[in-house]
């Protein structure tokens, strides 16, 4: 097959630091939010971002995505919105058409089984990524991450635990036959109770759907999952060729990633040929956490394409506190495949991105951390998702800069307005990477 080079950011763009039109693909994680509800999200934190930095954004056209029929495709396959941003001033507009490639129903599945069934399917799906050796791939690739698995493992044998020991006190300190079964009962419930406030706590459930969902996702067990994928290939071919966009982004958060790479990929096969810069940006990803699995042969090889074959500029976005991505891997280096140049690596401090205040009441949440990717700023920084996206500037602008406080956004003084970007971001190379 004769392979495709889009024309990438930084080669015929390179002098343009602004651009007037943008076409993205939005790829959400693993959230059980309908269309209407990450959309209304996404517009409540890119109108917040964009006053920080004085600028204006309206919002029009929310309408369904077309399918390559022309026929319109309701949620909850793809929704697009179109949003128009203006720098402070009035000195430059930007418009960009956002699709929404959403899957909420498929995690909805997973959320409606009966309890016990998801806490069986959790602890399965964690089960089989802890004995195939995924697990190990985890610990060499970013051990943090490998912390945060074991989270709902030690979480919930702690909690079983603790009702074990309350059983065998009571059995202890009183005799009679019927003392050891009120033990028993007092306990289970003291686990039971547990195990409830740890769920509102920690979303344990979600936690086990989101690692069954993964599973599926790897081992190609859930139809519904591989279907979605060629929706989302269609939706990206079809989509993207039309229009005029200067700049096509595929923007992905979290465990979305792990739709979109192999999604872009098919559409590449499928004859998907962009005349106009075509950028991957993965932010808070959790694409090693499926792609190391031993059979996500696919995803594996959807980044060799991506990377080596048709040579697509990919930007991940990472930070240290955030437990939930892969913090010091590579999106290509990580999997152990050699391309130059190597996808950029930017570490972020999200304590930078937000208040003071904001940040001591979330630093110990770290769902709310890993959101906080894709949430609005509330203060003027190098990074923010909605202003990389729907901003003045081309990605490749950000691939050079490391930042966003940049004409027409940056204020008219040029002071310095801090750095929420770590210094010189490490990427692995492959002869590095965990295999």
């Amino acid at each position: 097959m004769q392979m495709t080079r889009p024309m990438r950011s930084g080669t015929e763009n390179a002098d343009c630091e602004t651009i007037a039109r943008r076409l993205v693909f939005v790829f959400p994680g693993f959230e059980p939010m309908p269309p209407e509800a990450q959309i209304a999200r996404f517009r409540r934190a890119a109108e917040r971002s964009a006053a920080v930095f004085e600028a204006k954004i309206a919002f029009s056209n929310i309408a369904a995505a077309a399918d390559a029929n022309g026929k319109t495709r309701p949620p909850p396959t793809s929704a697009e919105i179109t949003a128009t941003l203006t720098s402070s001033g009035g000195n430059h507009v930007v418009k960009t058409d956002c699709v929404f490639c959403v899957w909420d129903d498929l995690i909805a599945t997973y959320a409606a089984a009966v309890l016990p069934v998801r806490i069986r399917r959790g602890f399965a799906a964690l089960g089989t990524f802890l004995i195939n050796g995924t697990f190990l791939r985890y610990c060499r690739t970013s051990w943090r991450y490998a912390l945060f698995f074991l989270f709902p493992i030690v979480l919930t044998a702690v909690i079983i635990a603790i009702g074990i020991i309350i059983a065998l006190t009571l059995g202890n300190l009183f005799s009679g036959p019927t003392t050891w079964l009120a033990g028993i009962l007092i306990g289970s419930t003291a686990s039971i109770m547990l195990f409830y406030l740890a769920n509102r706590r920690w979303f344990l459930m979600t936690a086990f759907d989101d690692w069954a969902l993964a599973r599926d996702l790897c081992e190609g067990t859930n139809p519904r999952i591989e279907e979605r994928v060629v929706e989302f290939a269609e939706t990206l071919g079809n989509r993207g060729s039309t229009g005029a966009p200067e700049e096509i982004v595929i923007a992905a958060h979290s465990l979305g990633a792990s739709f979109a790479i192999p999604a872009l990929a098919r559409a590449f096969e499928a004859g998907f040929a962009p005349k106009v810069p075509l950028h991957v940006l993965t932010v808070g990803s959790s694409l090693m956490k499926t792609a190391l699995h031993p059979k996500a042969v696919e995803q594996r090889e959807a980044v060799r394409r991506l990377t080596v074959d048709h040579g697509l500029p990919w930007t991940d976005c990472q930070a240290l506190t955030d437990p939930i991505n892969f913090y010091n891997s590579n999106p290509a280096g990580s999997l152990g495949i050699a391309v130059d140049p190597m996808p950029l690596v930017v570490k972020l401090r999200l304590k930078h991105m937000v208040a003071p205040a904001t940040y001591r009441r979330i630093k110990r949440d770290f769902f709310r951390l890993h959101r906080q990717f894709i949430l609005a700023i509330e203060r003027r920084c190098p990074y923010s998702f909605h202003l990389l996206i729907l901003g003045p500037a081309p990605l490749e602008a950000f691939r050079r800069h490391r930042t966003i406080n940049r004409p027409p956004l940056a204020p008219s003084d040029g002071k310095d307005l801090g750095s929420s970007v770590v210094p010189n971001p490490k990427t692995i190379p492959a002869n590095e990477a965990a295999r």
